[in-house]
Parts: C-alpha cells; structure tokens; sequence
C-alpha cells in the first residue's frame, strides 16, 4: 500500500486539503518532499481564528459573574483569561508540533527509519490542520450558541453531561483529537516507515495522554467551581 502512495505522490507537492480526503497521499509526498512554512502559516492562522472565535461567544464574560469580583478585577480577569485562551488555542498547537517532532525525531533513533526532523515536522504540522479545523467549527459554534473551550461541542461531553472525572473522560473523546491520533499513526507508518507495532505503541500513549489532560482538566475545573 505504501509503494501505491509513492508513485501517486512522485510529482505533486502535499496539499493541506488533501489531508481530509486522501491522508495516505499527502503523508507519502511529505515522506519525499516535506514542505514547512506555508502549511504551518495557515495552521497557525486557523488555530487562532478559532481562539478569537471562542472569546466572542454569548456568555464568555458573564461566568466571571461572581460575588467576589467586581469591577476592576473582573475587567482584568476576563482580559488575561481571553489574551490565555487566544493564545492557548492559537500558539498552543505550534509548540505542539515543535515538540512532538523533537519527540519523535529522538524515538526514531532507536529504529532503522532515516527519517529526518524536517519531514516529522512536516508531517505534524499538515495533520495539525485537521485540529485547526475543529478550532475554528468550535469557535464558530461557540461564538454562536455559547459554550466553554474545556466542553467542545465536538466531543462526546457536548451529548452526555458530566462533571469532574466523568466530565473530563468525556471532553477527552473528541472528533478531531482522535482523527488526528489517527492520522499520527498513519503518518508514522508512511512517512516515518516504522513498523506497526511502535505506530499504535505511540497512538494508544497519544491518546491516553488526551484523555488524561482532559480528565485533569475537568477535574481542576470542578474544584474550583468553573
């Protein structure tokens, strides 16, 4: 399947929207010719719009609505809490990238791929687009309707209520965060050429680390009473 992905991609440089409907193919041209700025200029622009959009949504203010806070300190908290989310929906996933490139880069050491940090770079920053994306559907659903960034209408928290443990278990089970796990995997598999057994070693530990923030999250939030 693999030689299948080379030839289609021997001449054609990787498209962004070709993540959607054709993975297999971009991975497989990123393995041959990884492109960077472009695709993680777009990512980066996306992924703030969608943060933008989250500040925006009816209701955002007003949970800082509280008895001991008024005036001045609501003003200064609601400012740091939309310039802390902009920033976290928007740079966030950058950094993400950056890392998780690093990571993998050390990882394939240990293996006999001759991948390069350029093309695991790549490689994370085209499937970055797919959680760029669900940045933006959220951030246009909560601009809209309402809504918190810690309960994205995207995941399963949005259909069954929960808080705490449960809430977070829930929020953690997100569309786009799995497709991207997804995605990772394949990318491994193509791109990188590891053997599947290390693909889905580091797929399961993705997403038990994504469960595990969400779930820290809720439970953080539901002490604090947000």
């Amino acid at each position: 399947m693999n030689e299948d992905y080379e030839e289609k991609g021997n001449t054609v440089k990787p498209s962004l929207l070709g993540m959607i409907w054709s993975p297999g193919e971009q991975l497989s041209k990123i393995r041959q010719s990884p492109k960077v700025w472009l695709p993680l200029i777009v990512v980066t622009v996306l992924s703030l719009i969608g943060g933008w959009l989250m500040i925006l949504g009816p209701g955002f203010e007003e949970q800082f609505a509280t008895g001991d806070l008024q005036g001045e300190n609501v003003d200064g908290l609601i400012l740091f809490t939309k310039i802390i989310t902009i920033v976290s929906v928007g740079v966030g996933p950058v950094l993400s990238i950056l890392v998780g490139s690093f990571i993998l880069w050390l990882i394939n050491k240990a293996t006999s791929s001759e991948a390069t940090f350029k093309q695991f770079f790549s490689m994370n920053t085209y499937i970055g687009f797919i959680g760029a994306i669900g940045a933006v559907l959220n951030g246009l659903i909560i601009a809209i309707v309402g809504g918190t960034v810690d309960k994205l209408y995207t995941s399963l928290g949005s259909l069954v209520s929960g808080e705490g443990f449960l809430g977070g278990f829930l929020n953690g089970i997100e569309i786009f965060g799995i497709w991207t796990i997804i995605l990772t995997a394949l990318g491994l598999r193509i791109t990188a050429q590891w053997p599947k057994a290390l693909v889905w070693t580091i797929a399961i530990i993705l997403f038990l680390f994504t469960i595990g923030g969400a779930v820290i999250t809720g439970v953080t939030n539901n002490m604090s009473g947000i």
